[in-house]
């Protein structure tokens, strides 16, 4: 039996080709060469004008980047803003669904509130109103409007088709006198829903009854204002106007509901025509015309002259002053006054027209010369605007 080969084989010595460590020594660089290829060094550093514009570039720089990308920033925001409006315009302006959204109970349509709390003087009216945002546009639904009767039954006056709006409005509908109670209904393919909380229409066409109580008409009043009462019909307007007074003297009031009224209107001297208007809330309109004037009652006037006598040789001047006062005794403001003087050897002068102050006293200075001696007068006329006169009277004596 042969032994397997290798068996007795011996390892092989250590070749003596493997590779031996050693130790290098490396000589270090001359001198001369260290110095040939040492790096450039300074000591000096860059100028102060040079860095600050240096820096400044760079902030120019910046701020420039900061503003072109803020516009391009806002472009493209009012790009997107602008694609978005188009997109829900489009959507928008998509034909509504022809059937009832899943799960979307119909609710009942409103009746808008009427103006003037219902009131009206016209025969006719058009109801307007509302109908949910769900049914808008659906077919089938129709909105149906009933007036009420005292006792409660219903009747048909108006129906539409619901359009592609909430917004509905009825053709005109014919009113009764007095009030008149409507309600609407939405109605759809298969059920009518229930009816929308009622709204009012009153139709009055009569004139509101209209008195006045005081001042009566053609009375004679001596203030500078009148109190006019009387009564119309409750809510009512009442207007004044004294058609002589400055700016139309026009005064209103809204009566309560006992439907008396009070109101002060201005007065001028003389003659005043005062209209009294009364317009009810549905519009209708009574008149009411008086006259009533305004006098200062019985004048009186006190005319004295300063000095009351003078020589007739030499020139003299005279002071007259009149005091005007009314038939309560304050003083007469506002009136007309004109002096006259009479002297022995002369003719009358006469002064220009004058008007009292706010105490009733007008004055006036004349010069008198030439005249001879004997007894002369001063007279002063005072007039009102109401046509009220009074002459006064003094002696002059010339020596």
């Amino acid at each position: 039996m042969r032994e397997r080969r290798g068996a007795h084989v011996r390892p092989l010595p250590p070749s003596s080709e493997r590779l031996r460590s050693h130790q290098i020594k490396a000589s270090a660089p001359s001198r001369e060469l260290v110095r040939r290829y040492r790096p450039v060094r300074t000591n000096e550093g860059v100028p102060p004008p040079i860095s600050v514009g240096v820096i400044g570039v760079f902030l120019v720089l910046g701020i420039a980047m900061l503003i072109v990308g803020g516009n391009i920033l806002v472009s493209v925001v009012g790009q997107v803003a602008h694609a978005f409006d188009n997109a829900m315009a489009q959507v928008a302006s998509m034909p509504p669904a022809t059937m009832a959204p899943s799960g979307v109970a119909l609710d009942t349509p409103v009746l808008d509130a009427p103006a003037n709390d219902g009131y009206t003087n016209q025969a006719t009216v058009s109801l307007s109103g509302s109908v949910p945002a769900a049914v808008v546009g659906l077919t089938g639904y129709n909105v149906r409007v009933y007036v009420l009767a005292s006792d409660g039954t219903r009747s048909q006056v108006a129906e539409m088709q619901v359009g592609a709006t909430a917004h509905f409005s009825t053709p005109a509908i014919a009113l009764v006198e007095g009030p008149n109670t409507f309600v609407a209904a939405l109605v759809t393919p298969s059920t009518e829903g229930q009816a929308s909380p009622p709204v009012v229409y009153t139709l009055d066409t009569v004139p509101p009854n209209l008195s006045v109580a005081s001042p009566a008409d053609g009375s004679t009043q001596s203030g500078s204002s009148v109190v006019v009462s009387g009564k119309t019909d409750p809510g009512s307007t009442v207007t004044i106007r004294n058609k002589q007074a400055p700016g139309g003297g026009l005064s209103s009031k809204v009566v309560g509901q006992d439907g008396q009224f009070a109101i002060t209107v201005g007065l001028v001297a003389g003659s005043n025509s005062i209209e009294v208007t009364a317009t009810d809330q549905a519009g209708n309109v009574s008149t009411d015309q008086l006259t009533v004037k305004r006098s200062y009652g019985q004048l009186s006037a006190h005319l004295s002259a300063s000095p009351a006598k003078f020589a007739a040789a030499g020139p003299t001047t005279i002071k007259l002053t009149a005091h005007a006062t009314s038939a309560n005794g304050g003083p007469m403001a506002g009136a007309q006054v004109v002096f006259t003087v009479t002297v022995a050897g002369l003719g009358p002068i006469v002064s220009p027209e004058l008007t009292t102050d706010q105490t009733g006293t007008a004055t006036w200075k004349v010069t008198v010369s030439g005249a001879t001696p004997g007894v002369g007068a001063a007279t002063v006329m005072v007039s009102t605007s109401d046509g009220s006169q009074v002459l006064a009277t003094t002696t002059l004596t010339t020596t």
